[in-house]
């Protein structure tokens, strides 16, 4: 049975009683949109998981070594000063 509209704004409303305008917001936006045949399926979410947590590892690489590489870089320069 595919979800309308007015079936969504009821869901958001809601929501909203529940949660607040702000987590409502959020709720609905994580939402298929409205006439989806499907909803979301575990493995879906599973993958999406495991993607953002690959993005995360990645971006947490690139910061460590970049903070490693300036504070050997900072490091050197101040021994060249001291000499």
């Amino acid at each position: 049975m595919p979800v309308t509209a007015q079936a969504r704004q009821q869901l958001f409303l809601w929501f909203e009683e529940q949660m607040g305008k702000e987590r409502a917001a959020t709720m609905m936006e994580l939402m298929p949109p409205a006439g989806a045949d499907e909803l979301v399926t575990k493995e879906y979410l599973r993958g999406e998981m495991d993607r953002l947590r690959a993005d995360l590892q990645r971006t947490l690489g690139t910061w460590i070594f970049a903070s490693q590489a300036a504070t050997i870089a900072a490091m050197g320069l101040l021994l060249g000063l001291t000499r």
